[in-house]
């Protein structure tokens, strides 16, 4: 009896384990059915590109490269020791941020769950993309 109760709290367990470790999945990179996202890209408070695009996409740095593969969009970008680092962005043309001018890419969501949750947009390789997210670039002059 007590091998038996041994094996039944070891396999309840392993599926505990299992079902955690699926939900962690889950919350921090979404899934993978299409989405629609909407993008907007804004230089000087001019917005420069508006458009809902459908993705499969897990994360923003995801879809930002897959829109750049796409040739939807121009993407520059650094890895830094915070994640995914925007450093030029555009459509025609391709605008990059200028630290002699104060000028950096930034991005901020009004309905992503993470976003709203932190009150503000973390990494965009740490930020899940769900479906009818919006987001918005902006090379904008940082001031502090």
């Amino acid at each position: 009896m007590k091998k038996d109760t041994k094996r039944i709290i070891i396999a309840a367990s392993l599926i505990g384990v299992m079902l955690g470790g699926y939900s962690i999945y889950k919350n921090t990179l979404g899934d993978s059915k299409e989405k629609k996202v909407e993008i907007v890209i804004e230089v000087d408070q001019n917005e420069i590109f508006h458009n809902t695009v459908s993705t499969n996409s897990k994360t923003l740095a995801d879809l930002l490269n897959e829109m750049k593969d796409q040739k939807i969009i121009q993407l520059e970008a650094e890895n830094s020791t915070y994640g995914m680092f925007i450093t030029g962005m555009g459509t025609d043309q391709l605008y990059r941020q200028d630290a002699a001018q104060g000028l950096y890419w930034t991005y901020t969501s009004d309905n992503n769950e993470q976003c709203v949750k932190e009150s503000f947009c973390p990494a965009a390789d740490a930020l899940a993309v769900q479906d009818q997210d919006t987001f918005v670039f902006a090379l904008s002059k940082y001031e502090e």
